[in-house]
């Protein structure tokens, strides 16, 4: 075998360039993974302004300005925990999206005037 050919063996440094790397994707996994692994503990209760509106007896008056694609955190086609998991991925995916669009917005913005 000659020197070109040679598997280099998996060293520390490597790992650690390979983590840098994908760091954005890891930590989105990671989210993803403990969002799902949460979700048998989520509360049936309602939300604070649910809370609130029932509480002061104005729930009753509430009006269906729009359809909310995933309400309740939930897909109910997939039903259960599977749409919650799906519900939870979607919302996960999608603010990290328009997050990262953002910062990527805002770096370009600020190359600019430097």
């Amino acid at each position: 075998m000659n020197a070109k050919s040679e598997v280099k063996p998996f060293s520390v440094l490597r790992w650690l360039n390979l983590m840098k790397q994908n760091a954005y994707l890891l930590a989105f996994v990671a989210i993803v993974l403990a969002t799902i692994a949460l979700l048998p503990f989520a509360s049936e209760l309602p939300d604070g302004l649910e809370r609130v509106a029932e509480m002061f007896g104005f729930a009753e008056r509430e009006r269906q300005v729009y359809s909310a694609p995933l309400k309740d955190y939930t897909l109910p086609k997939f039903g259960g925990f599977f749409g919650q998991a799906i519900a939870a991925v979607v919302g996960i995916s999608v603010t990290s999206g328009l997050v990262w669009l953002l910062a990527s917005a805002i770096k370009k913005v600020k190359g600019k005037n430097a």
